[in-house]
Formats: C-alpha cells, sequence, structure tokens
C-alpha cells in the first residue's frame, strides 16, 4: 500500500501534468481559432483560383520520360495530438513506393519519421503551427524545380484532414500534372495561350499549397486540444482521486492515534 508520502509526490505530479495539458489546451484552441479565421479569409481566394484554373484548363506537363513520384508528406512539428501522427504515418506507408519515389518532409515530425524510416528525401521544409504564405511559396518553387527538372513526373500531397476538430483523416492529392479540361477556346489569351497558361497553374499551384497547408495545421491543433483536453479532464479526475486516498489516509492515522491513546498504549501513557 502506498504510504503518504508516496500520495503526496504522485499528487504533485499529476497536478503539473494538469497545469501543463491545461497550458497547451489553451493555446491550441487559439490557434486553432487563428487558423479557422485564415481559412474563412482565404476560402474564397482559393475557390476563385480553382474556378479559374478549371476553365482554362491550364495544366503543367511533366518532361517526357520523367517515372518518378514525388511525395510530399505534411505533419505537426511537435507530439501530444493523440493518435494523430500515427494514422497519418500509416496511411504513408501504404503509399510509399521508395523505389520509384522521392520524398519532401514539411514539419518536424515527418522529417524525423522519414530519415528513422530511411526514405530518401529530397528536402525538408519548415512549417509554422499557422502557416505563412511565404512558406506555401518556398515550397512550390522547390517542387516546381524538381518537376520541371526532369525525373518527376507526378506529385502527391499528403497531410491529414481535420475533418471536425474531434475527427481527422490522413488523404492525399495529386498537385501536378493536374486534369485538364475546360473551356480555354472562349478565352482571350494575353499574349498567348501557351504563356498564360503556365503562369496561370504556377500560381493557382501556390495557391493550392497554401490551402492544404492550412487545412493540415488545422488538423494538427484540433487533434492536439482535444488529447490535450482529455488529459487535462483524466488528470484532474486523478488529482481528485489522490487528494481524497490522502484525506482517508490521514484520518485513519488520526483515528488509529486517538485509539491507541484512549488504550493507555499511546505516547501519553503515564506511568
Amino acid at each position: 500500500m502506498a504510504t503518504l508520502t508516496d500520495l503526496k509526490k504522485r499528487l504533485r505530479g499529476v497536478q503539473t501534468i494538469c497545469q501543463l495539458a491545461g497550458a497547451m489546451r489553451t493555446v491550441s484552441s487559439a490557434k486553432l481559432a487563428r487558423l479557422n479565421a485564415v481559412n474563412a479569409a482565404f476560402a474564397a481566394y482559393a475557390q476563385g483560383c480553382r474556378e479559374l484554373l478549371e476553365a482554362s484548363g491550364a495544366v503543367l506537363s511533366p518532361p517526357e520520360g520523367a517515372d518518378r513520384t514525388l511525395v510530399i508528406l505534411l505533419s505537426g512539428n511537435r507530439g501530444l495530438c493523440g493518435s494523430y501522427h500515427n494514422d497519418l504515418f500509416a496511411f504513408f506507408r501504404s503509399l510509399a513506393e521508395p523505389e520509384r519515389q522521392d520524398y519532401i518532409a514539411c514539419g518536424r515530425m515527418a522529417a524525423a519519421y522519414c530519415r528513422e524510416k530511411g526514405y530518401p528525401l529530397l528536402d525538408v521544409f519548415s512549417v509554422s503551427d499557422v502557416p505563412q504564405f511565404a512558406e506555401a511559396e518556398a515550397l512550390a518553387d522547390r517542387i516546381l524545380a524538381l518537376y520541371s527538372g526532369g525525373g518527376i513526373g507526378r506529385v502527391l500531397f499528403v497531410w491529414g484532414e481535420g475533418v471536425t476538430a474531434l475527427r481527422q483523416e490522413p488523404r492525399q492529392l495529386e498537385l501536378l500534372p493536374g486534369e485538364g479540361g475546360g473551356k480555354a477556346g472562349d478565352l482571350l489569351w494575353i499574349p498567348d495561350q501557351e504563356t498564360a497558361t503556365e503562369g496561370l497553374a504556377e500560381f493557382c499551384l501556390r495557391t493550392q499549397i497554401y490551402s492544404l497547408l492550412l487545412r493540415g495545421a488545422t488538423g494538427v491543433q484540433g487533434a492536439t486540444l482535444v488529447s490535450m483536453r482529455s488529459a487535462y479532464d483524466n488528470g484532474t479526475k486523478s488529482a481528485a482521486a489522490l487528494e481524497t486516498a490522502i484525506n482517508r489516509q490521514r484520518q485513519t492515522q488520526v483515528t488509529s492515534g486517538v485509539i491507541e491513546t484512549s488504550s493507555g498504549y499511546g505516547p501519553w501513557r503515564e506511568g
């Protein structure tokens, strides 16, 4: 049976964990609210870019003979988000074919996982908890350089989608070459169709990547919020149970002392 000293030490440890979980819960809640605001502000612009891209039929064709696939894995920068990364990496493993694929890791957890498992990384990108458009531009420039440099004929993006704050799902999307179509012939092209469609496809790729970074970050913060809320609630219950156990043991010691004293075996026995 645990002594009173052991119970007090355990209680202090649980209270410390509760404080940390509560602080992380608050931070995640604030970041999630900020991400939702950025997503709401950017959604109309991203939708307009998608519609313009579909209407124009602009596609970046892969170089001839390019037979490798570039896979971009987006993760969070730290753990403590429940099963989010386990589910994401399991989904990633189901798609991985290292002999035919190259990889770019976005986020510290993705970089650490790829290095641990020996996946051939071409590059590693840092992504903020609330991504900036400049980060999407840097990633898009690297993707376009690899895509136009030969060898890469397909680009896949893998991330964890925040369906709701309580549920996240791993997903994949083909970024390049994308699908053609649209009524390109009904548009007036200046200076010419080839130049305009190439520039449009590259520009829309940047907005699409930024949208994916936001969606992935929303999933991470949602998972972190749920995980830390659960940890805080469980820690609070454990702390209450430990306090009850401590009080009971104190009461038992007091009762034992009273019984011993009244029976003449306590420290105040005369003679």
